[in-house]
């Protein structure tokens, strides 16, 4: 049976969506793709507020729906229990993105935009009060969220497939722009707007790579070891099969007697 074609239309639309800051320069120009954080841009003081924080939701309720759809299947189907872990893994941390995304680009906003008004207090500054700041903390969870998941799609990946190489692409990016994103923080030196728009494209490219990975068929738990499946008989003629292949590849004759 084919995967369903919609989650992968739905992470596609998702991506889109969360890559709405791209056009901050003609909607609002006083806040460039370079100045302060992106999130300044739903700050409700700005002009089209709405409509980055709609975006945002959108994106997050998208997803959302394409993670539940990968964990919970369709059609009487119950994928959840035959998922390998890291491939169940992944899309929950889909979910986390994707829940905390809704949270960040409308009920936890900005009221204000930092970079651009002088008086309006920065979530980044404070110390230990910035940790528990709702905007920080959803942020913080939807990046935790993506990441998690294009580590997980990594460990699920087969080694030497495409998945693995695209996957590991992406996880090493991620870790490398966060880790320069909270450099960049800590020091204040002015640049954080840079780096934490790599990140947003760093992971709009994670959303296209998930759609990708909807269509292919789930990563589900391995099967026993072929000594234990001959131990406790699991298998039956299967194994009679995978033995003949193992000695089909390794040039040595299949004999009769072992069928």
């Amino acid at each position: 049976m084919s995967p369903a074609r919609w989650p992968a239309v739905a992470f596609g639309a998702a991506s889109a969506l969360y890559s709405s800051w791209l056009l901050g320069p003609w909607l609002n120009p006083r806040l460039g793709l370079t100045t302060g954080l992106a999130s300044d841009l739903a700050a409700a003081d700005q002009p089209w507020h709405e409509l980055f924080r709609y975006c945002d939701v959108a994106a997050g309720s998208l997803s959302l729906l394409g993670s539940a759809r990968m964990l919970i299947g369709g059609r009487g189907i119950l994928l959840w229990p035959r998922l390998s872990r890291a491939e169940r893994a992944a899309w929950l941390f889909v979910a986390v993105f994707a829940i905390s995304t809704i949270f960040d680009g409308y009920l936890t906003a900005l009221p204000c935009a930092p970079s651009i008004d002088a008086g309006c207090p920065s979530n980044l500054d404070g110390g230990l009060s910035a940790a528990f700041d709702p905007h920080t903390l959803t942020s913080a969870f939807a990046v935790i969220g993506g990441v998690g998941s294009i580590v997980s799609f990594w460990l699920a990946s087969r080694p030497g497939s495409a998945d693995r190489t695209w996957s590991g692409g992406l996880a090493v990016g991620s870790v490398v722009v966060n880790l320069g994103l909270l450099v960049e923080l800590a020091r204040d030196g002015g640049h954080e707007g840079i780096w934490q728009r790599i990140e947003l494209l760093n992971l709009a490219a994670w959303l296209i790579y998930a759609a990708v990975r909807s269509q292919q068929s789930p990563r589900t738990r391995s099967e026993p070891p072929d000594d234990m499946r001959r131990i406790f008989g699991f298998g039956g003629a299967r194994d009679d099969y995978s033995r003949d292949d193992r000695r089909r590849r390794s040039g040595d004759p299949v004999r009769r007697d072992d069928r």
